[in-house]
């Protein structure tokens, strides 16, 4: 775990802003199939793989001029400057594509918004960028050119690809997007509070019983009132069940042909979860925020030392590490309270997410690369083309040094500049914990749920967080008010298909 000594007085504000939006492409994800298939699953084709669309891959080669291949993206901060560098080389290497970036908003609900309003103009990008949970929608519309098309058609070698990132995107045999933008989980937390508190900072909690007892120490050491800041998010939730292979979702979590309810989210293991929350709460440990649209409150904790622990994205690495050094600029991040924060008594460090039963057990999350089959056939294969480069090592270094995603392809982990970079500087270190977490900690075959009407799922459960956390319910109560509604989102997606 790194320390850090600086001395200059910083605004908390633009840690918070950054660190807020690289997490909102940071969700858990969808299933489905061509235009006739049923929301929970893909139409099968033969030997049970869904239908596949032709990828013109001979398009690009017989294209007379540029082709432009239109990009809508909704990252920011250190991962939209990490996109633009490597749309930057791209364009710089070749003259047959040429890659034009548009920013979508600064989420992926504004993202998904604007593609939404464009399906039945059918004027969409070559490539959208959104996050996991849009996965089913996405095949559901009947939009986008599977990857799997154009891996078969040009004889792509995937072997080089994580494969818990291969299995979550894979529905019926078929993988959707044509790259990834991986992240996990860490937990962040105060090591001079840890130190105060008598505790070995190298030591950090690993399962949630851990967080309560350390959180309880270091309140009745006096370092601060709340120990624990969290922002009580469905995508945490589903972290926390998934790591214990608890489904939130009927039907192999989704992944077969006919979800119908949320059931399995009504267990004891999901009860225990929000009995740990209403446990913490009651002791005075844990500040629960709630999940709104730019909340920032655990980062303004954190940073302000009001709170010594919380657990948020990998995809914050680098830019709380130039936060830190004061290089992170606020041009471009949306606005705040200001307030100052003194670093030069700020150590953070960062551990493997606590589980409930074990440490670093997640969900796969982050958010894919789609390329889209309304445009002509030249941009499908354009777009093919640039997302080989992105899948390049090259770029994939890129993208884990400079944006905080983790490396889908396997081999540039073994990168020398990226290794050094692991080893050598604070994000570094984080980001080889946080892959590990993906090579370890994420079950290929249970690597998350997929779910077709996520939004309203999602809303069910913000619900029943909110009655636990805000209106007295009981963890029971509160667990089964969600599952009862996500049980009729799903049942209305059903009849209703996309």
């Amino acid at each position: 775990m790194g320390r850090t000594r600086r001395q200059q007085v910083r605004r908390v504000v633009v840690i918070a802003a950054a660190v807020a939006l690289l997490g909102a492409g940071a969700g858990c994800g969808g299933s489905g199939g061509d235009g006739s298939a049923s929301p929970g699953g893909s139409q099968p084709g033969v030997g049970g793989q869904a239908a596949l669309p032709p990828c013109p891959l001979d398009a690009l080669a017989s294209a007379t001029q540029p082709v432009e291949v239109v990009v809508w993206h909704f990252l920011q901060a250190k991962t939209g400057e990490a996109l633009t560098q490597i749309a930057d080389r791209y364009n710089a290497s070749q003259s047959k594509v040429h890659v034009r970036l548009e920013a979508q908003g600064t989420g992926n609900d504004e993202l998904w918004k604007k593609y939404q309003s464009a399906i039945s103009s059918r004027d969409l990008p070559g490539i959208a960028i959104l996050d996991d949970t849009v996965t089913q929608q996405l095949i559901d519309s009947d939009t986008v050119l599977p990857a799997q098309s154009c891996i078969e058609a040009d004889r792509y070698d995937m072997s080089d690809f994580l494969p818990t990132g291969k299995a979550y995107y894979t529905v019926q045999g078929v993988l959707y997007p044509a790259s990834l933008n991986l992240s996990g989980a860490l937990l962040y937390y105060n090591e001079n509070h840890f130190r105060r508190a008598g505790l070995d900072p190298a030591d950090a909690p690993k399962t949630l019983a851990d967080v309560e007892r350390v959180a309880q120490k270091i309140k009745d050491a006096g370092v601060v009132d709340k120990p624990v800041v969290l922002q009580l998010s469905p995508a945490l939730i589903e972290m926390f069940l998934t790591g214990d292979h608890q489904a939130i979702v009927d039907n192999d979590n989704g992944r077969g042909p006919d979800t119908t309810k949320a059931a399995a989210f009504d267990t004891a293991t999901t009860v225990g979860l929000f009995r740990w929350v209403r446990t913490m709460m009651d002791k005075g440990l844990l500040d629960a925020l709630p999940q709104t649209s730019g909340q920032i409150g655990h980062y303004l904790a954190m940073a302000s030392q009001k709170a010594s622990m919380t657990i948020e994205t990998s995809t914050a690495a680098t830019s709380v590490e130039a936060f830190l050094k004061g290089d992170l600029k606020a041009d471009g991040l949306p606005g705040g309270v200001p307030t100052t924060v003194d670093t030069s008594t700020l150590a953070i460090g960062a551990a493997p997410v606590p589980g409930i039963s074990a440490p670093g057990r997640l969900a796969m999350g982050g958010g894919a690369w789609y390329i889209t089959k309304t445009t002509a056939p030249a941009v499908q294969a354009a777009a093919w083309d640039f997302t080989k480069y992105m899948n390049s090592v090259e770029s994939q270094v890129t993208w884990n040094l400079v944006g905080s995603y983790l490396p889908y392809r396997m081999s540039a982990a073994k990168d020398a500049t990226l290794l050094d970079r692991w080893t050598n500087t604070l994000s570094g270190r984080w980001l080889a914990i946080a892959y590990d977490e993906l090579l370890t900690g994420v079950d290929p075959a249970f690597p998350g749920p997929l779910i077709g009407p996520y939004d309203q799922v999602r809303a069910a459960m913000r619900n029943g967080v909110d009655d636990l956390v805000f209106k007295g319910a009981t963890p029971e109560a509160a667990v089964t008010r969600a599952s009862d509604e996500s049980t009729k989102a799903i049942q209305e997606y059903a009849d209703g298909h996309f």
